[in-house]
């Protein structure tokens, strides 16, 4: 009688574990709900990195967008839009979207733009084009994948991803491109 015992316990002890999973498992990378702080900077080959902002003598976080993110709306509709700036009003150059699970660009001006087709065109080498996402929480992203061959994701803490266009990149009207995160 003792030995069943023993058994039955010990069948229900692995039982009871081997159905536990760990709480993550299934935690998407990001979290509806969280806040998120843009920041844009520019790099070009031989040159320091600089805030866009920078770009038209204001503070560093003077540029910065604010969105919360959402599975059902774009958190940056018009990216890096400005109004006031010394080159006059600026439109927005990316549509940029959120999921928990990816990141979608797509380019918003066309080529009759008179700020940004002076822009337009294909990346040098040393040039990068750097998107930083703020988290108000942690994320949960270990990883990703693109089908824009230019990109690279940098994971530079729990609540920064860096989002960097790079050599090869063509920004040109009509462009878009995804980002997968895992």
């Amino acid at each position: 009688m003792n030995f069943n015992k023993i058994i039955f316990f010990f069948l229900v002890g692995i039982l009871a574990f081997s159905s536990c999973k760990k709480d993550d498992d299934n935690t998407p990378p990001l979290s509806e709900g969280t806040d998120i702080t843009l920041r844009n900077t520019l790099q070009d080959p031989g040159e320091a990195e600089v805030t866009y902002a920078s770009l038209f003598g204001q503070a560093d976080d003077a540029y910065n967008e604010f969105a919360t993110l959402s599975n059902s709306t774009s958190e940056f509709p018009t990216a890096l839009a400005q109004t006031g700036t010394p080159a006059g009003d600026i439109s927005g150059l990316y549509d940029i979207d959120f999921t928990e699970n990816s990141i979608d660009f797509a380019v918003l001006p066309d080529d009759t733009n008179p700020f940004w087709s002076n822009v337009f065109g294909l990346f040098p080498a040393g040039k990068v084009d750097r998107y930083y996402f703020t988290f108000s929480q942690p994320h949960n992203v270990t990883g990703f994948s693109s089908d824009n061959g230019s990109l690279n994701v940098r994971i530079d803490s729990d609540t920064v991803l860096v989002v960097e266009l790079t050599e090869g990149y063509d920004l040109q009207p009509g462009v878009s491109f995804s980002v997968d995160l895992n």
